[in-house]
Parts: structure tokens; C-alpha cells; sequence
């Protein structure tokens, strides 16, 4: 009588010596993954963060620095209406001299980030005259937080985010410029729930 529960014992533990052998963690293969070239590489030590804004959400705060070297914080500015309009290269902001215009008789500002650093910003607003703010990201980062960041070209990808005066997300355009005409009228139509 005493075989049978030592059979049934040894039987059931068999399955369950295995189960323990299989369900453990299992340390993942190691690889080597390509760093980003050029100035857009991330330091050493920092995470590079991805993530997409959703119309409703709050706007993830940021510090950048503007074209003077003067620190600025999103969260700084509740109370008013931005347009956060994404390039990644400078030369592409001074067209955006007549959106802001235009932006600005809405009540919006128009908030130039851009893959560069302070001094290449402001020597280009001096050169062009651009008259509204401008903010360097040259590390991308803060494009990343807002999904307009490509990771594999190590640029930042074109696009608009309007921020209403509670801090919430209202219009978000990202991958591609749009016409000022059009880019207006989506703005209107955003500002029409506020």
C-alpha cells in the first residue's frame, strides 16, 4: 500500500520539477544595439524617451532654452493658448512668420521648437527676423516626449500641437507641414471647444 502513494507522489512532483525548470525567468540574449551618429546622439547614461500626445491629455511639461539662452517652462505659460510647431531644421521656421501673425490674432502663440542649439537660433532670427519664440532641442528629447521625433533619421519630424490655456492637448498634426489656410482653419475649429 505504501508503493502506491510514493508512485502517486513521484508522479505528480515529476511534472512539477519541470514546470519550475521552464517558468523561470530566462536572461534575455545579449545584444548590441547601434547608437544614433551625428550631434543628435544621446549621452551615455540617458534614456531616450518615445511617446505620443493625445488631443484631451495634459501637455508634458518641458524646459528648453530659447534663442537668448533664457530658460523656458511650458507650465510657465497656463493661461494662454500655444502652438507648438515642431522643425527640425531652422531654416524652416521664418516661414511660419505669417501663421504666428495670424496665430496671435486667436489668441495663440506660436512656439517654434526646433533640432538646434540657441546660438545658430539666434543668429538665424536676427538674420531673418523671426518674431515669435524659438526654442532649441538639439538633443531631441522634448520632440520625442511629444512623438515628433525620428529615432532612425535622428530628427525631428514636422508637425503642430496646440496647448490650451489649461494645459491640454487640443490639436495635434504631426508628420508632415501643412498649408497655413488649412493649419488655420483646424485651429479655429479646436479653439471652438475650448
Amino acid at each position: 500500500m505504501k508503493r502506491i502513494p510514493m508512485l502517486l507522489l513521484a508522479a505528480l512532483a515529476a511534472p512539477l520539477a519541470s514546470h519550475a525548470q521552464t517558468s523561470e525567468p530566462k536572461a534575455p540574449p545579449t545584444t548590441t544595439t547601434a547608437r544614433p551618429t551625428g550631434d543628435a546622439r544621446v549621452p551615455d547614461g540617458e534614456l531616450r524617451i518615445f511617446n505620443h500626445v493625445q488631443v484631451g491629455e495634459d501637455a508634458p511639461d518641458f524646459e528648453l532654452s530659447d534663442a537668448d539662452g533664457r530658460p523656458f517652462r511650458l507650465s510657465q505659460m497656463r493661461g494662454r493658448r500655444m502652438m507648438l510647431n515642431f522643425a527640425d531644421r531652422r531654416a524652416m521656421l521664418p516661414a511660419f512668420g505669417a501663421l504666428a501673425e495670424s496665430l496671435s490674432a486667436m489668441g495663440v502663440m506660436l512656439v517654434g521648437v526646433c533640432h538646434d542649439s540657441p546660438q545658430s537660433l539666434k543668429t538665424m532670427s536676427e538674420k531673418t527676423r523671426v518674431r515669435f519664440l524659438l526654442l532649441a532641442d538639439p538633443t531631441g528629447q522634448v520632440s520625442s516626449i511629444y512623438g515628433a521625433y525620428d529615432s532612425q533619421a535622428s530628427s525631428i519630424v514636422p508637425g503642430f500641437v496646440l496647448v490650451g490655456p489649461r494645459g491640454r492637448v487640443r490639436m495635434v498634426f504631426l508628420g508632415e507641414s501643412l498649408p497655413t489656410a488649412e493649419l488655420l482653419e483646424l485651429t479655429r475649429f479646436a479653439l471652438a471647444g475650448l
